[in-house]
């Protein structure tokens, strides 16, 4: 997850009441999230809240944070598990890659912005 604006100027902050669901999974929730999908994207804004490992037969599970335009710290935003795009970049190769982002996204897929700026900016290959 990344604090940097990479596409998407929207941005929101963890709320006190939404840390304890963040705790205890595969990422290091970050206090301020940028939306990860083309600027200019029509709809929701979307970021990777957490991710959750799974194991003993439960599968892992992305949490995306979602919320409208002017709805960055009221109730219309929510956490929920979203499935991952299924769209693979150079798919059956050695450079295979992953979208990243949640299935049904707006704009371009996730491969598409570049490389990662940081390991942290990398989504943890369990959840791809």
């Amino acid at each position: 997850m990344s604090v940097y604006q990479v596409s998407c100027p929207g941005r929101t902050l963890i709320l006190d009441e939404e840390q304890p669901l963040l705790e205890g999974g595969g990422c290091e929730p970050e206090p301020a999230l940028w939306c990860v999908l083309e600027s200019g994207h029509a709809g929701l804004h979307h970021t990777l809240a957490q991710g959750l490992q799974g194991g003993e037969g439960v599968p892992p599970v992305s949490l995306w944070l979602r919320w409208a335009e002017g709805a960055e710290f009221d109730s219309r935003r929510e956490i929920l598990p979203l499935s991952p795009c299924p769209v693979r970049f150079l798919a059956g190769t050695l450079q295979e890659d992953a979208c990243g982002l949640p299935e049904s996204h707006a704009g371009r897929h996730g491969f598409e912005f570049g490389p990662p700026i940081s390991e942290a900016d990398t989504t943890p290959y369990w959840l791809l």
